[in-house]
């Protein structure tokens, strides 16, 4: 029997970049996937989500499409299946495996990336690929975008694999450099749950993708240097043409511009422990997801607003969005009051009940020990 733990993540800052080519920040957390998996001689999989109580099988010689699997977990690990064998050109081990999480589902965690992980370094370990981690992000990315149907970026998957203990994780989208960027040691982190769950994230994610392609290529017809992405246009640039964008291409590209801004920026006030600068940019770019992207909703409003009000450091929303979960940023030692306060002050905004999560910054997926 073999058991592989894969965490959640939160991101500091850099929403929505991922896709534009852009920064982000993220940071694996002490929430996670486990997988309980025993090999078998055969290419047949055996699946059964304990979170879920549901059950799942298919064989690895011949992986049904995604449209022959129903909706929910199996598509991700037939994905993740898929991805391996394309590109390795192996037929993977089949196993009998039973998935446990604490991972709250719906609050925009990335238990989905949490998911593929697991099953990444599971069959990575026992069919011994030895596939570097950072490719099995990008293949993971893949069996998301062809058996989820959402087009997303590569951060969540990077952080469920990259992240390094008591770290974030800076990743160059475009480039892939990565590096870890230790967290001041008296600051805990925060997952507040706003309680109301992401109803509209996957088709609303799709559009905003769409709409920042729409972006591009207006910025693509007015620079006359290539841009390939959002990414390469500059705060000056933007400055002087978002104006003859359409709505609401102008908007959707004003906050990815800004948002990659501000990833460097935190930075440098994360390496400085600067609290009051830190502030300024996560209530900044929570103000951009909530303006100018249209993905924040009254709840993550509230909470941001509960969470500032209870004396946090920063607070925005994290994820896709229209509900889930804030990452928050808390002196260790005004913890406790914080956690009392932030509850009260949400309940007098918002109708759902929150949950909230002190978390460790933790490595990325691995075999237990």
């Amino acid at each position: 029997m073999l058991c592989v733990r894969a965490p959640g993540r939160v991101n500091l800052i850099g929403e929505h970049t991922d896709y534009n080519d852009g920064y982000v920040l993220p940071v694996a957390i002490s929430l996670e996937m486990r997988v309980h998996a025993q090999p078998r001689a055969d290419t047949h999989c055996i699946l059964y989500s304990d979170t879920l109580d549901e059950q799942a099988e298919f064989d690895l010689r011949a992986i049904p499409e995604p449209s022959q699997l129903p909706s929910g977990f199996v598509r991700y690990v037939a994905g993740v299946a898929w991805a391996l064998q394309t590109h390795t050109g192996c037929t993977l081990r089949g196993v009998e495996a039973t998935i446990c999480s604490n991972l709250p589902v719906g609050a925009g965690l990335s238990s989905s990336a949490a998911l593929e992980a697991a099953f990444a370094v599971l069959w990575n370990t026992i069919n011994e690929l030895h596939i570097d981690k950072l490719t099995l992000a990008q293949w993971c990315q893949q069996a998301e975008q062809m058996y989820a149907g959402v087009q997303c970026g590569l951060m969540d998957q990077a952080a469920s694999l990259l992240c390094e203990a008591g770290s974030a994780l800076f990743l160059d989208t475009r480039t892939l450099f990565v590096q870890s960027v230790a967290l001041p040691p008296n600051w805990a982190i925060v997952v507040a749950d706003t309680g109301k769950p992401r109803a509209l994230a996957d088709s609303e994610y799709n559009l905003r993708r769409a709409q920042c392609e729409d972006a591009t290529q207006a910025f693509r017809n007015l620079l006359s240097e290539e841009v390939i992405a959002l990414r390469d246009v500059s705060p000056e640039q933007a400055a002087l043409y978002l104006p003859l964008l359409e709505e609401p291409a102008r908007r959707r590209a004003r906050h990815v511009i800004g948002e990659n801004a501000r990833v460097l920026e935190f930075l440098t006030a994360l390496r400085h422990a600067d609290a009051k600068r830190v502030r300024h940019l996560m209530l900044a770019s929570h103000a951009s997801l909530r303006d100018d992207y249209e993905v924040s909703c009254a709840e993550l409003d509230a909470m941001v607003e509960a969470c500032m009000h209870a004396g946090a450091i920063g607070a925005r929303m994290t994820g896709a969005g229209f509900g889930g979960a804030c990452i928050v940023l808390v002196e260790k030692t005004a913890l406790e009051p914080f956690l009392h306060t932030a509850g009260q002050y949400y309940r007098q905004y918002a109708s759902y009940e929150p949950r909230f999560w002190a978390c460790e910054a933790v490595g990325g997926a691995s075999v237990c020990i």
